[in-house]
């Protein structure tokens, strides 16, 4: 099978989107309306050809000049003059007529000096004027004669050329006579969500090649450029379509006393499991007991958190006695503090993936599922999506996850997750309850579901002590009266057991 030849854009994330870039000659339409970013990408494709391919270019530019052009591109990295003295770079600043009437001459000055350079690759920023969806028929069959001698023109030379086509409004399907000529056709868009704004873009089509379908995320980023971040609902590499949980060995121990137990030892590799329960029950002081025990196993462990900044995250686990900065120091431990305001999930996926691939831990926490949720209030699918990639990323690298959510019942529980409606996805659930005896609080533990392991779904006492952290508590060792006096335990009124109070009393009377 032919090898394929294609140009790889530079564009960080977008070759990726392209399955390795772009089939060489093709021309590509970029369309977007004011301020999508059209400008930048132009000139980054341009740039990255001809500083990182060998692959000299030439911009062509209508209205904006080229000195407030080459001191953009220097906001993010880019030296254009540098490029222009190596002879790898030309920047022409000319009318749209000229250009046009330059293409259509067999001795064009510009194409001349496009072989002279070796030029292969040409960006042409504001073609204004030829996508006018609201044109006469006459008119639109002039319109679309106009850009295929323009094409014509440009493939005479085998540039690949990319075409800025400035959009007044997001066009109904097939409404411009551009996207039937041009070879590929990219769409940037800027939307509006709860006051924030995001740029996302689309690859509507591409000949010669298969590529990512849906919108993708975007950024332009001071000193960098643009990165493009594949929706988070996009196949990836077999190897996470397929992935599982496989090992029916190997657990990964919590670090609580008294859990393990309770737990079959520990949970599998590349399991999820969710902790649920009000706020301050108790959820992050099990995380940070997960996080030391892998300290202590000499194991990578990271924690991803949206509810609390990294240094009262520090603050938290050292009120328990652990201390986790010297972990942090030698990189056994990363602690990662995404704020939830203005999330865009796929950038923020793009990252977690960044950090599986870089990091390789064996055991992560992610604090909490119902910030995610609550982030993504407007969009529940979102969530759902979102959920599904994380599990797959996990189960992928071997990862044993644990996620704590919130649950905003105060005294019992009549669902697991609430609404979420993710409980099939994961494998173990522990219920974390307030249960009200007499004048005060206790902390309850019930393994609610043990996916593949044997679960005896009782309902064990917690509690946290300052300096020392949380203990399951030994059944035959309470000073006061033990959970196995009372029923309903998960109920919003348990009651007194006079069945189990008298056998405790016979058992007493026995010893």
């Amino acid at each position: 099978m032919p090898t394929r030849d294609v140009v790889k854009t530079g564009i960080a994330g977008l070759d990726a989107v392209l399955s390795g870039g772009i089939p060489r000659g093709n021309i590509i339409l970029l369309e977007g309306a004011v301020g999508t970013g059209k400008t930048s990408f132009g000139v980054e494709f341009v740039y990255h050809g001809a500083s990182k391919f060998d692959e000299p270019g030439i911009i062509v530019l209508f209205e904006v000049s080229p000195d407030k052009l080459i001191r953009d591109a220097a906001g993010f990295g880019w030296d254009l003059p540098a490029l222009e003295r190596d002879g790898r770079l030309k920047i022409i600043f000319t009318t749209r007529q000229v250009f046009a009437q330059e293409l259509q001459q067999a001795d064009s000055l510009l194409l001349e000096e496009a072989a002279k350079m070796g030029a292969r690759r040409l960006f042409v920023d504001g073609m204004a004027g030829l996508g006018d969806g609201s044109a006469p028929g006459g008119r639109r069959r002039e319109l679309r004669e106009e850009f295929h001698v323009l094409v014509e023109g440009l493939q005479r030379e085998n540039l690949t050329a990319l075409l800025a086509l400035e959009l007044a409004a997001e066009p109904s399907v097939a409404s411009l006579p551009e996207e039937s000529i041009a070879d590929t056709v990219i769409r940037l868009r800027k939307e509006e969500a709860q006051r924030a704004s995001t740029r996302s873009l689309e690859i509507i089509k591409s000949r010669g090649q298969n590529f990512q379908m849906g919108r993708h995320t975007f950024r332009m980023i001071s000193d960098r450029g643009i990165e493009v971040y594949r929706r988070v609902q996009a196949p990836r590499e077999q190897s996470r379509e397929r992935a599982a949980a496989f090992d029916p060995t190997t657990r990964v121990t919590t670090g609580v006393p008294g859990l393990d137990p309770i737990v079959n030892g520990g949970y599998f590799l590349g399991s999820t499991t969710v902790i649920a329960g009000i706020s301050g029950v108790g959820k992050s002081v099990i995380a940070c007991h997960f996080l030391a025990e892998g300290i202590r196993r000499g194991e990578r462990s990271l924690m991803l958190t949206l509810d609390e900044q990294v240094p009262q995250v520090l603050r938290n686990a050292m009120s328990i006695g652990i201390d986790l900065q010297p972990a942090i120091d030698s990189g056994l431990v990363q602690v990662v503090y995404d704020p939830p305001q203005e999330i865009e999930v796929d950038q923020h996926f793009h990252r977690i993936e960044q950090i599986m691939e870089e990091f390789k831990p064996k055991r992560v926490v992610f604090d909490s599922l119902s910030t995610y949720a609550a982030s993504f209030a407007t969009d529940p699918q979102m969530f759902r999506d979102f959920f599904h990639a994380l599990v797959a990323l996990m189960k992928e690298h071997q990862v044993a996850a644990v996620y704590n959510n919130e649950n905003p019942e105060m005294l019992g529980m009549s669902s697991m997750m609430g609404s979420k409606g993710m409980s099939s996805l994961v494998d173990n659930i522990i219920l974390m309850n307030w249960i009200e005896l007499g004048n005060m609080f206790r902390v309850g533990l019930t393994v609610a579901k043990m996916r593949a392991n044997p679960c005896d779904r009782m309902t064990h006492e917690c509690e946290v002590v300052n300096g020392q952290g949380m203990r399951v508590l030994d059944r035959t060792m309470l000073a006061q009266l033990p959970f196995g006096r009372y029923g309903s335990l998960l109920s919003r009124a348990p009651e007194r057991s006079v069945v189990a109070d008298t056998s405790a009393e016979n058992a007493d009377q026995r010893r």
